[in-house]
């Protein structure tokens, strides 16, 4: 039997029921979307925050400690985050798509929860078998801890993105970032310790997650109707949900490992005070992403909306405004860089960091690159074409493996950063060549008077 589906436009209280299983479709109820223009302006004001928040903790650590505390701290990070991306399964992204109502919210919830403690528990694993000093795998766990509290989070962030309310999601990250660097920083003040600064990164994960999400993601039940924020444990509903995630889970751990890769060769094959310096320039280009990410998730629902209405004009349209902005965002940045650099990095980092002012200019090219990808991985996740995206972000993951240790141990830093390029350059025409086919795909189809097909 047929749903009711749908959001219509307006500030009533709109909800969507199944006769067969009970689905209700989540709405905000009275919230009315905001508009595409303060989406963004709200999510890139609370992006920029985040950002500068942690590359704050970056300069405190460079600071305070030194490349090589860097370089432990940057080396938790990057064994946590393709677990915990995994882990995710995409389920954001599967909720702000499910224009339906598919799932229940608390089967989101019920699923985000198990694979949360699933990824805790393997990162800890990881840290106590692979055999890392004792403060390293201190470091990781209590990294991991964080990126738990921070999940839960992001599922709250899903039903406030999919109807278009970034600024709750902004105020989430405003609150919780800054607070992790405040903590970070008395950590290392007060103890001199790495292990008992980062301490303060689940601290602050856990206070923005149950003083504001979890009470904002309850309002939000409330008003759609749904009722009770729980979780539901139906064991069939969510190994479906699971099955049908798992291209975006995966999706997002090949994101995660595009970041992290480079930085286990860079570690492995030239040290931890390399790997310090290597990721203290990498946050060059990641300021610049923090804009591009808002960018294209402020975009996200109304690209699904229009590609599943068939209006292609739209959203084609809208895909080369937002690929317009991109690249203007990132060839200030490397301009800027290529111009700036080198006193740039000697005021925020110190003296040694000037002279890597060329490997800057390298590494922001290949962010450049890389911004250019994400509004087209969006364009491409409104096609649901879940696992055409996985694909290619595997193809770019083995480019990155297979070219990083010969042009690492040849080249240095350099031949690193080199490698990065060659992978978000794959990754980005390979999502370019799927939107332009699944594009012209759906235009035929609409002239044809067929329904689009997905995968």
């Amino acid at each position: 039997m047929g749903r009711s589906g749908g959001i219509e436009g307006g500030g009533g209280l709109r909800t969507a029921a199944s006769t067969e299983n009970g689905t209700v479709a989540i709405s905000l109820g009275e919230m009315t979307p905001l508009s595409l223009r303060s989406n963004f302006s709200w999510i890139a004001t609370g992006n920029a925050v985040a950002a500068l928040s942690q590359w704050g903790m970056i300069i405190v650590l460079a600071h305070l400690g030194g490349p090589a505390m860097i370089g432990q701290v940057v080396l938790a990070f990057a064994v946590c985050a393709p677990v915990a991306a995994l882990s995710q399964l995409g389920l954001r992204t599967a909720v702000v798509t499910d224009a339906k109502g598919e799932f229940r919210f608390g089967d989101y919830l019920a699923l985000r929860l198990i694979t949360s403690i699933g990824s805790l528990v393997i990162v800890s694993g990881i840290a106590v078998v692979v055999g890392f000093r004792l403060e390293t795998a201190l470091i990781i766990i209590v990294v991991s801890v964080g990126e738990t509290f921070s999940s839960v989070s992001d599922i709250f962030y899903a039903i406030l993105q999919r109807h278009e309310r970034m600024d709750r999601i902004a105020i989430s990250r405003m609150i919780r970032a800054p607070l992790m660097l405040v903590l970070l920083a008395a950590g290392v003040l007060g103890t001199g310790n790495v292990v008992w600064a980062v301490v303060g990164l689940p601290v602050a994960a856990a206070v923005a997650l149950f003083a504001y999400d979890l009470p904002g993601g309850a309002s939000v039940l409330r008003a759609s109707g749904v009722g009770r924020l729980r979780p539901c444990w139906n064991t069939s509903t969510l190994l479906r949900l699971a099955w049908i995630s798992l291209p975006l889970g995966v999706i997002l751990a090949m994101a995660a490992l595009a970041t992290a890769v480079p930085r286990y060769y860079v570690g492995h094959y030239l040290g931890e005070s390399a790997l310090g310096i290597f990721a203290s320039i990498v946050y060059l280009a990641v300021v610049g992403a923090k804009v591009v990410t808002a960018i294209g998730q402020s975009a996200a629902p109304r690209m699904a909306k229009h590609y599943a209405a068939g209006d292609m004009a739209a959203y084609l349209r809208l895909l080369g405004k937002l690929t317009a902005v991109v690249g203007g965002v990132g060839a200030v940045a490397v301009l800027v860089v290529a111009v700036a650099g080198r006193p740039l990095l000697a005021v925020i980092y110190g003296s040694e960091f000037g002279a890597y002012a060329e490997l800057a200019v390298y590494l922001t090219v290949a962010g450049a690159v890389g911004y250019l990808g994400a509004p087209l991985s969006v364009a491409l996740e409104a096609t649901r074409r879940f696992k055409t995206h996985m694909v290619i972000r595997c193809a770019a993951i083995l480019v990155l493996v297979g070219l990083l240790p010969w042009l690492t141990v040849q080249h240095g830093l350099k031949g690193a950063a080199v490698a990065m390029l060659a992978g978000s350059a794959c990754s980005t025409l390979a999502c370019a060549g799927a939107v332009a086919y699944y594009s012209r795909g759906n235009c035929r189809q609409e002239r044809g008077g067929k329904p689009r097909g997905s995968l």
